[in-house]
């Protein structure tokens, strides 16, 4: 009889942890897509966008999104923009750019409990064909390319 009752005791414990496992299913990312204008020229205000989504769903409420920009030359001359959100998941900075180059911007995004930093690479005016050798040469750190998403 004990035996019975340590068994369907076991079962239970088993049966309860499963349906919790079920229903707790792991948050869907937030995804982060920078938008950039086609063209961007030298000394004129160029407006650099991101739009937020979680599960298709834009995020209207992230705690966080800043915009860090720097020529391809000189990453230690960084430049952190705090975003404004404007509409249907999409924040945004205005930068005037005065050098032509390669430049990057990386968006440090932290909504809904993650931390997302997705990195794109961009070119202001003209550049010449070995700076685009160059870059094209460079070896790129495994995972910068896309966003990394750290929970918290």
């Amino acid at each position: 009889m004990a035996l019975i009752c340590v068994l369907l005791f076991l079962s239970a414990c088993t049966a309860s942890s499963d349906q919790s496992s079920q229903t707790t299913s792991a948050p869907k990312a937030v995804e982060v897509e920078i938008v950039l204008p086609e063209e961007i020229a030298l000394n004129e205000e160029s407006t650099l966008k991101v739009r937020l989504t979680q599960d298709q769903e834009n995020i209207e409420d992230a705690e966080d999104v800043q915009f860090e920009i720097w020529k391809a030359s000189s990453r230690e001359e960084n430049e952190l923009i705090e975003a404004k959100h404007e509409k249907e998941g999409i924040y945004s900075v205005k930068k005037m750019f005065q050098e032509d180059g390669i430049y990057y911007v990386q968006t440090h995004v932290t909504a809904r409990n993650m931390h997302v930093m997705p990195k794109k690479q961009f070119i202001v005016g003209t550049v010449s064909e070995e700076e685009l050798n160059a870059i094209k040469e460079e070896p790129q750190p495994q995972g910068e390319s896309q966003g990394h998403s750290h929970h918290h």
